[in-house]
């Protein structure tokens, strides 16, 4: 199988416990960092979906450090209108990755990650398609549709009512199987949207953490984020533990 990792780290808070450290040359020494698991996998590319772009310098100098191509996403909330704040506008959003082609996109990232921050902020940070055409340019961006919390996922299992604008560009939509109940719904309305508008679909797997035993860490850090306990974590859809590099291996058989 070709199934792309993608990678998420410390810097987006209580997600992952992978760093984006220089690497050890060991795996088994903690905290892991991505560019390890990387190095000792043969892997030449390091795809990150990060959902703050504060990683971006060093995780970009670590990579070219040790040779390694650096694909670099934001992913964040995208609605109808930013600067209308109504709490019923929390059903218009569903979330996006924003990946960067070049130095010029890092550029244009900062823009757009800025505008959302500064002007769009509610509850989290947030653009509308309005804002995100006119800093848009196709030369040195791509968008993509993830999959948890799509519009496709939110709209049909949350009630949601967010209608997407890809009159700029042409999404790809990435689409993952990580034995969640919702899974296999959510992979069908992809493939039928897919189909019915000729959009590209990549095999992808979100890595949180090295192996299947460090599942428990990684709840664990989830917790202490989310103000809970493990006997009570209360932290919706954790229901899988699937979300490792060492299952990303297997699937790929290497």
């Amino acid at each position: 199988m070709n199934i792309l990792p993608l990678f998420k780290s410390h810097y987006s808070i209580g997600r992952s416990v992978l760093t984006l450290d220089k690497p050890k040359g060991n795996v088994s020494v903690y905290p892991v960092s991505v560019l390890d698991l990387a190095i000792e996998n043969k892997l030449k590319t390091v795809c990150l979906v990060e959902d703050s772009i504060g990683g971006f310098l060093e995780v970009n100098k670590n990579c070219m450090d040790h040779k390694l191509k650096l694909v670099y996403g934001l992913r964040l909330w995208i609605t109808e209108d930013a600067l209308d704040k109504k709490e019923e506008n929390l059903k218009k959003r569903s979330k996006y990755v924003i990946f960067i082609k070049n130095n010029d996109g890092y550029k244009d990232l900062i823009k757009i990650s800025s505008w959302a921050s500064k002007d769009g902020f509610y509850y989290e940070k947030c653009i509308d398609f309005k804002i995100l055409k006119s800093l848009w340019n196709e030369n040195n961006l791509r968008l993509a549709v993830p999959f948890y919390d799509s519009f496709l996922h939110l709209n049909t299992l949350e009630s949601y009512i967010h209608v997407p604008d890809f009159s700029f560009t042409k999404p790809v939509f990435l689409v993952e199987e990580n034995d969640l109940p919702i899974d296999y719904l959510i992979k069908k309305r992809v493939e039928t949207y897919v189909l019915a508008n000729g959009y590209e679909v990549v095999s992808a797997q979100s890595v949180f953490y090295a192996q299947k035993d460090d599942f428990i860490s990684y709840m664990t850090f989830r917790c202490i984020n989310n103000l809970s306990t493990l006997e009570k974590p209360e932290l919706d859809g954790f229901c899988s533990d699937t979300f490792s590099f060492e299952r990303w291996k297997k699937l790929n058989e290497i």
